[in-house]
């Protein structure tokens, strides 16, 4: 117990280098935009907190982001932000299993915060710590790109209540190669640039979003960067409607992981899991959906998601007994 109490302690007074260029109010969203509203944003966003106890007092602190992403309280975060209520479960991959990380310890309690609500955590799907982040808390471009920080979550709330959630996008399945999810990739130039923003909660605990473009990917699908390296001619990026002088990189402060990711028009893009003052690592929105749902349907008690426009139900995956 107390080994993760100073790991939490540990990642708490890690330094946080990054600034960013936020946008400030519902104004400056619209004008930067935005199709969706400030109050949107918030509603469907979450901020993870951690209660523990120490010198026999509950101090409570923030740890990280994450975004709803069905009406029942499915969400979205890093595997990294819920690593100390997963320090059990390391060693294995688990799908449609819960872990009850507000109640399994009973000095360390996991919440999240959604508006002036605050809700109990369940983890339904994770994978193992070596393939989510192989127990490194820094990670180059390469060793982000080839693990999957990320987790589905849901909050504990009663069976009436109803939750704002990013509408999610169809898409083509394979892309994703599960068979082989560390391939060796490329870097290559995103054709064209993808403008995205950047929600989450910052160390300090209030409510941010980041603006800018997407830049680099590799092949296979597997994530993004927003990174602060000048890849297009200016001709190119005249006929895509940008600026030449377009500045590039998008700088994300410390807890804003496992924040959503969306495009203008509000739809998840992926999940933020890593960054610094110029640059932001984002793990793709398919990669988590091939990763832990199905279009199959397993089991009638099953939660799914909606995709958009084709309202196809996606289905969690259960652990194959």
């Amino acid at each position: 117990m107390q080994f993760i109490i100073t790991l939490i302690l540990l990642w708490l007074v890690l330094p946080s280098p990054a600034r960013a260029s936020y946008v400030t109010g519902a104004e400056q969203l619209k004008a930067v935009g935005a199709s969706f509203s400030w109050p949107e944003v918030r509603s469907r966003s979450l901020k993870i907190v951690v209660e523990y106890q120490q010198h026999g007092e509950w101090k409570q602190a923030n740890l990280g982001s994450g975004f709803l992403i069905s009406p029942d309280g499915l969400f979205v975060t890093a595997y990294h932000v819920m690593v100390y209520c997963l320090h059990n479960q390391k060693a294995h991959s688990r799908f449609s299993e819960t872990v009850d990380c507000s109640v399994s310890n009973p000095r360390v309690r996991y919440k999240a915060q959604n508006g002036d609500h605050e809700y109990e955590i369940q983890i339904l799907s994770h994978l193992r710590e070596e393939d989510s982040t192989n127990g490194k808390k820094h990670h180059t471009p390469d060793e982000i790109i080839k693990h999957r920080d990320f987790v589905i979550g849901r909050l504990k709330a009663g069976p009436q209540t109803r939750f704002s959630h990013w509408q999610l996008r169809d898409f083509e399945q394979g892309k994703i190669s599960l068979s082989n999810p560390r391939a060796d990739f490329e870097l290559k130039p995103l054709l064209p640039p993808k403008k995205v923003f950047i929600v989450g909660y910052p160390r300090e605990g209030e409510f941010k979003i980041a603006h800018g473009f997407l830049n680099l990917t590799d092949e296979n699908h597997r994530g993004y960067f927003a990174a602060d390296y000048k890849v297009y001619d200016a001709r190119y990026l005249e006929n895509a409607g940008i600026e030449p002088d377009t500045k590039w990189g998008i700088g994300v402060a410390n807890h804003m992981s496992g924040g959503v990711v969306v495009d203008a028009f509000g739809h998840p893009v992926g999940v933020v899991v890593n960054g610094n003052q110029n640059t932001a690592g984002i793990l793709s929105i398919e990669n988590i959906l091939e990763t832990f749902f199905s279009r199959k349907r397993e089991s009638e008690s099953q939660p799914q998601v909606i995709l958009t426009p084709t309202k196809t139900p996606l289905y969690l995956k259960r652990t194959p007994h």
